[in-house]
């Protein structure tokens, strides 16, 4: 699995990575991070339970005008503690802050929020061809949707997996389409690669429509969408076939309950 970059930016093989991205979200909001530092151990559940004046607060108490301060000051079980507190693993501030300002729908979230937006966007297939949404889906009771790139080497590796499993896809009414995250300028190499792995479904151009509603920070990333575009499970997210197979199971018991 790879992270991706600011959704803001194009996926090059040159570009900045995750870290990168986060090393400037530090810089933006450096007041923030300062009081972070300061507050040790601030990386776990246990520190935003047990040191309620760390973290967020701390800095609340440092830099009263941030805007975290305020949302800290006003929501005090909210923010990056709530975060924390939510789960059991450890929780990386840069991270939770992170995803807190730029939103759920940023591109930075995961997309287990997603399930029952309806996906709906006009781009390219990678022969230049102009596709929908609407006709892409139409048809299909579910249509696995692989966002990949030709610079992520997990992307690639599963792709006579992904190939094999169209076929299954097909079987059932279903099929896969992917979505080449850099095909605007690596089509060629998009091309070459799909046809060196023997893909022969449908694979199509990226377009800055499809983030709000297929939200992902790492490729690959995969979503199972209906004949209407409803998002109809989580995605999952990584290289995972027996995952896709469960997703699949549960997007068809979904449908057939409709």
């Amino acid at each position: 699995m790879i992270y991706k970059e600011d959704f803001t930016m194009k996926n090059t093989k040159n570009e900045n990575t995750k870290n990168e991205m986060k090393k400037r979200f530090v810089s933006l909001f450096s007041a923030l991070l300062i009081g972070m530092t300061a507050a040790a151990g601030f990386g776990s559940t246990a520190c935003a339970k047990q040191a309620p004046d760390t973290a967020v607060t701390a800095c609340a108490k440092q830099a009263p005008d941030t805007a975290v301060t305020a949302c800290a000051k006003q929501a005090p079980d909210t923010a990056v503690t709530a975060k924390a507190a939510e789960s059991d693993k450890q929780v990386d501030p840069i991270e939770a802050i992170m995803e807190m300002f730029l939103g759920p729908d940023s591109g930075y979230s995961n997309g287990d929020d997603s399930v029952g937006k309806i996906v709906s966007f006009e781009t390219k297939d990678l022969n230049g061809n102009p596709v929908n949404s609407a006709d892409l889906l139409r048809d299909k009771k579910v249509t696995m949707i692989n966002f990949w790139a030709t610079w992520c080497p997990h992307c690639v590796e599963e792709l006579p997996e992904l190939q094999e499993l169209s076929k299954e896809l097909e079987a059932q009414g279903c099929q896969m389409i992917g979505v080449c995250e850099d095909a605007d300028d690596s089509g060629d190499d998009a091309r070459q690669i799909l046809s060196e792995n023997g893909v022969t479904y449908t694979n199509i151009e990226l377009t800055k429509q499809m983030y709000p509603m297929m939200p992902h920070k790492a490729i690959p990333t995969t979503y199972f969408v209906g004949s209407d575009g409803k998002i109809l499970t989580k995605p999952v997210i990584g290289k995972n076939l027996a995952e896709y197979h469960e997703r699949l199971a549960e997007a068809l018991a979904i449908v057939e309950q409709q």
